[in-house]
């Protein structure tokens, strides 16, 4: 073959290789992976969601108040830095009522630390609920902190504010669909809860314990991967009954008949996860992901990957749960007990005040391990949650609370359900369909969402 010959196939060589190049953001394109995300550390992510979960303890939200919070942050995580990861993609067309990105420029170079903090700094505001001034002021701290951090790295002044105006057009998109998934439209609903009486003896009494229901029509709010609140509803609960013999009856009677050894309540105080605990059962689960990326030592992608699908996996299964509480109205244990088995009984743990059926921490140890072991395999760890931590139960305290070693993460889940039954919040059925309905959803958000790596 002469010289002549061989220009026209090495020509052909290096047309083929361009595109290769592009792709990985070399020289011939794609500035945006000058850094590549993967090279950040995941502490990056873990003090934004360590933030939100201080907040929600410090506002005393509920549970479905912090799920849909970890499933906007997730969100905002990933979306903060998903250009940043060669062949990352977006959630854009892949979650409801979020069709398009944000703008984004492939030849302009960023540091998606920077754009990180720059979007939390713009979300955080207008997605914690009652959000005072002290904590808009740690938010305005934390991201100058870590902008400050970053830009030791050498960063120019150019890509600094091209990374701050990155990511406050992601968190405005991301603000946009907050506005508009229904909470605004049902703050300040005043809802009438059916009345209990002869008739209805199955349905919850919030005044046994002076209760006032929380968020009666939150299932209406849009959910972010399952198409809405009503996919993976449970079988219903057991006929009302005080027969003995009737499955009501012999559900209330194991409930009753608990023995609150040390064992038991060690159970049960692991997973009591009310408001100003830690966070919710949904902050409960985001803390164990937490751990295990720091054991793991995962990258700033790896990081936001996992609070993503964590956190539309809580404020999925929170919105599924919370639809299925208002439809059955179904009666606490502590109504039933005290007025067929004893009253004066009083359960492990304090009973919060909305109804029974089905229980949203059953619903989270179905949820959380089936998508975490999407990412970590079903392994075992150390949950530190709550070590050293005060609780006072009804039946004294303060109680110090103990680190908890469990096998797998399945087996966390496992406990979670059955925790609300030693605790005596929650009636068995309702534990285990809700675990069912936890691990329906999981299934159904894994094969939905793709990350792309």
């Amino acid at each position: 073959m002469t010289k002549l010959s061989r220009l026209p196939f090495l020509t052909l060589l290096l047309f083929l290789a361009l595109p290769a190049c592009h792709k990985n953001g070399d020289a011939a394109g794609g500035r945006a992976l000058t850094h590549k995300a993967t090279a950040y550390s995941g502490k990056l992510a873990h003090d934004w969601i360590d933030l939100a979960s201080q907040m929600i303890k410090e506002n005393y939200l509920y549970g479905p108040h912090a799920a849909r919070t970890f499933g906007y942050l997730g969100l905002t995580a990933w979306e903060s830095v998903c250009h940043g990861i060669p062949d990352g993609k977006s959630m854009a067309g892949q979650i409801n009522d979020y069709a398009e990105a944000a703008p984004f420029d492939p030849e302009t170079e960023y540091d998606w630390g920077i754009v990180l903090s720059s979007a939390m700094k713009t979300v955080f505001p207008a997605l914690i609920e009652n959000i005072n001034n002290a904590q808009r002021s740690q938010v305005d701290v934390l991201a100058a902190q870590q902008e400050s951090e970053l830009m030791k790295n050498g960063i120019s002044e150019l890509v600094r504010q091209d990374s701050r105006d990155l990511g406050a057009s992601i968190g405005k998109r991301i603000t946009d669909r907050m506005r508009k998934d229904g909470r605004e439209l049902i703050r300040n609903i005043v809802t009438t809860i059916p009345a209990r009486d002869a008739a209805h003896k199955w349905y919850w009494d919030p005044s046994t314990l002076g209760q006032t229901p929380v968020e009666p029509v939150w299932g209406t709010l849009r959910t972010f991967v399952i198409d809405n609140a009503e996919i993976c509803q449970p079988e219903p609960p057991f006929p009302y009954s005080e027969t003995p013999g009737t499955d009501m009856y012999q559900q209330a009677k194991e409930v009753f008949d608990i023995d609150p050894t040390p064992t038991n309540t060690g159970i049960a105080y692991q997973w009591e996860d009310g408001v100003g605990r830690s966070s919710s059962p949904a902050g409960h689960w985001v803390s164990i992901a937490r751990q295990l990326l720091e054991r793991g030592n995962n990258n700033l992608a790896e990081s936001a990957k996992t609070y993503c699908l964590l956190g539309f996996a809580v404020a999925d299964g929170f919105s599924a749960c919370w639809y299925v509480k208002y439809k059955y109205f179904l009666l606490r244990p502590v109504t039933y007990i005290r007025e067929v088995f004893d009253q004066n009984w009083t359960p492990v743990i304090n009973t919060p005040p909305y109804p029974d059926y089905m229980s949203c921490a059953a619903v989270m140890g179905g949820v959380a391990p089936a998508v975490l072991s999407h990412i970590f395999g079903d392994t075992g760890f150390v949950d530190r949650t709550h070590q050293g931590s005060p609780l006072y139960t009804p039946e004294g305290g303060p109680f110090i609370l103990p680190e908890r070693t469990f096998y797998s993460l399945t087996q966390a889940g496992e406990e979670q359900m059955f925790s609300q039954v030693i605790g005596g919040m929650h009636f068995r059925r309702s534990c285990e369909e809700g675990l069912k309905s936890g691990r329906c959803i999981g299934g159904i958000i894994l094969k939905r969402i793709d990350f792309g790596y």
